[in-house]
Order: structure tokens, then C-alpha cells, then sequence
């Protein structure tokens, strides 16, 4: 049954929240997944060192930071084959605005556990996506996949985050996380099965299981998007502020416990 809420209403628009914005000059560069985008015979790591002109990337810690002419926390991270990246990314959008997306038709899966692998385990213990950032910066992460971590995205300090058309799933504790003064706007994702991570032999007791929360002074908008599945609540507004968070009527909430919760 398709249920529909609209949940703390006020005018809260990330837009209106924000100080002014300080907009510096940026350049794309290119992530490949788990084809040869470029033709070079080098796929991961190999790919991050080979060539400082060609501005392609095998890993995304790699296209995030400075060296080889990488985006240096300003600019855009675009992944251009479909692939697993087994790595925690950082985003501190210290010199610009960063955006993070997979190209259209493309499968971006940051995710912490492969067969065989002795390091999924020490995955598992952290988080997919983490962002920090300052107050007059923009960080977008748009259609990325982040799977069986502790939290999918840890949203912290001062950013301010558009995450859209996403999907982050089977993530232990949290699916997101927003804590700090952080603002978020969740559009057009989907936000599943949080407490159920995937993973054998290894502790997968959920703390709390909630697919988004929102804590200490953190905002929040949550449209167009499905948050099922969750072990603990679906949407939690742990502020101690209603209006701090804004659900809107778009939001389909299923089979969560409970799918909405407050304190």
C-alpha cells in the first residue's frame, strides 16, 4: 500500500539557510569503474599515477584530490563506467564546490564488502560518503550507490548537501546520517533496508538502524524519494525541533519502525 506524509511543516529551503556563497573556478575529471574508459590498459589504482594531462582516474579518493591535476576538493567528479569503488570518500569541498555523480547509464557502487576480500571487514567498520564541508560551499552527489557500511553518507559540520537520485542501501547504523549545523536536501533517492547489511562474519547487530536522521542542529528536505525497509525508523528528526526538518507529500515511507519518529 502506498502511504504518503507530509511531516513537519515549515519553509525551510537550503537556499534560504545559506550564507552567501564564494564561487571559484573548477574543471571536471573522469572516474572509470571497472572498464578501461581511455583505452590505456590501466584500470584503479595504476590509473590515479599514470598520466598528469589526461585527467582520468581509476579510484575517486584519487580524482578528489590534488595530485596529477585531479579536482583538488573543487569541481567535478563525473564516474564514466560502471564499477565497485571499495573506498571511503571524503569530501571537504576545501577549495570550491564539489559534485560527485555517475554519468547517466552508469552503476557507481561505493561499497565496503567483496567476496574474498580480507579487507571488507575493516570496510564494514566505517563510512561510505563522508562530507565536510564549509558553510559557502555546495557539495551535489547525484546517482552513486553506497552499500554495507556503518552510515551510506555522514553529512557533518557546516555543509550543504544535495543528494539526488541515489540510492544507499543495507548500511548498519545509519543509511544517512546529518549531524552538526549541516543542511541536506534528499530528492528523487531511494533509502532502503537500513540495520540489514549484507556480510557474513562480521557483527551486524544495528545501532540504531534508521534510514535518515537528522541530529544536534542539522536541516533537512526530504522529496520525491522512498525510504523503506529500515530496521529502526525510516525518517527521524533527533534535533528537538520539528520545523528543523520538512517531509514532503512526494515521500513514500513503507515498512519502516516506525517510519517516522521525533524528540
Amino acid at each position: 500500500m502506498r502511504t504518503t506524509f507530509r511531516w513537519f511543516c515549515g519553509t525551510m529551503l537550503l537556499a534560504g539557510l545559506a550564507s552567501p556563497v564564494t564561487v571559484l573556478a573548477n574543471h571536471p575529471v573522469l572516474v572509470e569503474g571497472e572498464q578501461d574508459f581511455d583505452g590505456d590498459g590501466l584500470l584503479g589504482v595504476d590509473e590515479d599515477v599514470d598520466d598528469a594531462t589526461d585527467q582520468v582516474f581509476g579510484t575517486i579518493g584519487a580524482a578528489l584530490d590534488a595530485a596529477n591535476a585531479a579536482a583538488n576538493q573543487n569541481g567535478h567528479v563525473i564516474i564514466v563506467t560502471s564499477g565497485r569503488f571499495l573506498e571511503t570518500v571524503v569530501i571537504t569541498a576545501a577549495n570550491g564546490d564539489v559534485t560527485l555523480q555517475a554519468a547517466p547509464g552508469v552503476e557507481a557502487e561505493i561499497e565496503a564488502v567483496r567476496a574474498g576480500d580480507p579487507d571488507s571487514a575493516t570496510r564494514q567498520g566505517a563510512p561510505g560518503i563522508v562530507i565536510d564541508a564549509p558553510a559557502d560551499r555546495r557539495v551535489t552527489i547525484r546517482n552513486i550507490v553506497s552499500r554495507n557500511w556503518t552510515t551510506g553518507v555522514l553529512i557533518r559540520g557546516d555543509s550543504v548537501v544535495l543528494i539526488e537520485d541515489c540510492r544507499i542501501e543495507h548500511n548498519l547504523n545509519f543509511n544517512i546520517r546529518t549531524i552538526d549545523d549541516a543542511r541536506v536536501a534528499i530528492v528523487g533517492s531511494s533509502i532502503t533496508a537500513a540495520g540489514f547489511r549484507n556480510g557474513a562474519g562480521l557483527e551486524n547487530v544495528p545501532d540504531p538502524g534508521i534510514g535518515i536522521s537528522f541530529e544536534g542542529r542539522s536541516r533537512g528536505v526530504v522529496a520525491d524519494s522512498t525510504v523503506s525497509g529500515s530496521f529502526g525508523a525510516g525518517i527521524a528528526n533527533r534535533t528537538g525541533r520539528n520545523r528543523r526538518v520538512q517531509v514532503e507529500d512526494s515521500v513514500v515511507l513503507f515498512g519502516n519502525s516506525p517510519n517516522l519518529s521525533r524528540r
